[in-house]
Parts: C-alpha cells; structure tokens; sequence
C-alpha cells in the first residue's frame, strides 16, 4: 500500500522533477521489496498449494476467509506486478545494497515468525512444524536466494522493456 500511495503522489509531481527523492524512494520500494516479495510470495504460495494445501492454507482457513481473498493476496499480486514492471521504468539500486535491504527485511520478517512460535508454540505457517533446526535454515536459506534471484529477473526485466 505504500508503494502505491508514493506512486500516485509521484505522478502527480511535476514531470520536470523525474528523479525527486519520491521517485528514488517509489522506485527502492519496487525493485527491492514490491516486485521480489511479491512474486516470491506467488511462486512459493502456489508451488506449496498444489502439493499440499494444508501446509499453507488449511481447508478450515475458507470458513473465515474466502477463495476470492485468497486470490487477492496470492494471486492477483501476479498481474499488478507484471504490468506496473511493464508501464512504468524503475531505476534499480545496485545489487549488493539491494540484498543488503532484502537481507534485512528478511530476517526481520523471519525474526517475528521465530518470536511468534516462541510465544504461541505454533508456527505462522503450518509447513515450517514439520522442519528440523537445520531443515528451517536451510528453508530460510532457499526462500532467501530465490527473493534474491527475483530481484535479478525484474532488473533484468526492467532493463529489456525499458
């Protein structure tokens, strides 16, 4: 919601101002955070989904929330993505400073997951109880170097279009 509210004030700047500190700051939350956890969430969500659902999404979860706010939060992030990478150029961080931020929204995110099981006793996602200590780094460890792999493939994708 942040990026599309930087967004919309960003195009509403003058058109003379295109790299204003809104710009770079819409663009930092596109390229490093919005495209790469978006499309992880995607691709991770759905690949665990067709093999189990109850890893990711119990059957019991419908009564409360509905197939269409599934698709909202798990799908529907696909095209936005795509088209947002496709109408609109980004400029992108180097690589390192942008890993470096994902490194950290990362551990932060994966911190709380941690502190959650810690204080409740149950994971946030139901497929993470059935990993040993070294199983869940190396989860960790994937899920990081897939995010890492997006973030290539969208300024790579950004570079092609634009």
């Amino acid at each position: 919601m942040t990026f599309f509210g930087l967004a919309a004030a960003s195009d509403l700047q003058d058109a003379k101002k295109s790299q204003s500190s809104l710009e770079r700051c819409k663009d930092l939350l596109f390229t490093v955070f919005g495209f790469p956890v978006g499309m992880f969430v995607v691709l991770l969500f759905w690949s665990i989904f067709a093999y189990d659902r109850e890893l990711v999404y119990p059957a019991t979860i419908d009564a409360f929330f509905p197939p269409w706010m599934n698709h909202a939060m798990h799908t529907f992030v696909f095209p936005i993505l795509l088209v947002e990478i496709l109408l609109q150029p980004h400029f992108y961080p180097k690589t390192k400073q942008a890993v470096t931020a994902l490194s950290l929204v990362g551990v932060s995110y994966l911190s709380r997951i941690i502190w959650v099981f810690l204080s409740a006793g149950v994971w946030v996602y139901p497929l993470l109880k059935y990993f040993s200590g070294v199983g869940l780094v190396g989860f960790f460890i994937f899920n990081m170097a897939t995010v890492t792999v997006l973030y290539v493939i969208g300024e790579k994708l950004n570079n092609k279009v634009w």
